[in-house]
């Protein structure tokens, strides 16, 4: 069954900025990294005091497009380690009454500009539900001093479990993580890598 990416409707419980997850922020702060067309940023505008994503205000929330509903929240603040623990995602219970619930640690490792999916303390192995969505939606409330979320990849030497490339969304502001159909154990591990430009404001 081919997977699709869907944006959540903004109805959902909260308001869901478009897809963004799977922007890691490797080479954060130069210009010659983001793979952009010559001129298109000014290597004189990055500003390397600005931090490019730590400090900023995170939402996880799981999303179900079979009901098209989305579970409650968890609120934290990105830093360098655990941001959200696994007892506390166990929590997002499926919006559906057909979905696992599967206890994940959510790290930030800002050395290698990375967000992991951490599935080790999952009690049993489980499978997400077959559906055109089920999953993860991570919402970022970017200060000025943050930098701007440029490109998502997924990390395939790093991660035992792996998304279709098109199953993972994001804009600058939201990453959507599409596991519709996914098996999952203890040994699943999910790295991004994110690319960021710190951006001196205007």
């Amino acid at each position: 069954m081919q997977k699709n990416h869907l944006v959540p409707p903004r109805e959902a419980g909260a308001a869901l900025l478009a897809a963004g997850f799977l922007l890691l922020f490797t080479g954060c702060g130069d210009a010659h990294t983001f793979g952009l067309e010559p001129g298109s940023i000014d290597p004189d505008s990055v500003g390397l005091e600005h931090a490019c994503f730590d400090g900023s205000d995170v939402t996880l929330m799981r999303y179900a497009s079979t009901c098209n509903a989305a579970s409650k929240s968890l609120d934290s603040v990105v830093h360098d380690g655990l941001v959200f623990p696994a007892d506390d995602v166990g929590t997002l219970e499926s919006p559906c009454s057909d979905g696992p619930t599967p206890a994940i640690d959510v790290l930030f490792d800002m050395e290698s500009g990375s967000v992991i999916l951490d599935f080790s303390q999952v009690a049993r192995s489980g499978r997400f539900p077959e559906a055109e969505f089920d999953g993860y939606v991570l919402e970022v409330s970017l200060e000025e001093s943050n930098g701007t979320l440029l490109a998502v990849a997924i990390d395939t030497e790093r991660s035992t479990l792996v998304l279709d490339p098109r199953d993972v969304a994001w804009d600058h502001s939201r990453i959507d993580l599409n596991f519709e159909g996914e098996r999952y154990d203890t040994d699943s591990v999910l790295t991004l890598d994110l690319t960021f430009a710190r951006l001196s404001p205007p």
